[in-house]
């Protein structure tokens, strides 16, 4: 198991999350003691993930047109 450090997890997130996504798991390090684990989802917990930012306007009438609801919601600012 690779270890990388807090400052290291700052400077080089793309290439630890790309060690993450080729099945790794790293343990990161904050001022020499572990603090976390950077590990991949297994594909059952994976499955079990929704779209939070969309789960949460599920069935709402009035956002069914996003357009609708931007000109509404931008109305006072803009005065159309």
């Amino acid at each position: 198991m690779k270890t990388a450090t807090a400052k290291e997890l700052r400077q080089k997130t793309a290439a630890l999350l790309g060690e993450v996504r080729r099945g790794r798991e790293i343990i990161i390090t904050y001022r020499g003691k572990s603090i976390a684990v950077l590990a991949p989802l297994e594909k059952a917990e994976r499955a079990g993930l929704s779209t939070a930012g969309f789960g949460m306007w599920q069935g709402r009438r009035d956002l069914r047109s996003v357009e609708a609801w931007m000109r509404k919601v931008r109305a006072p600012r803009y005065g159309r």
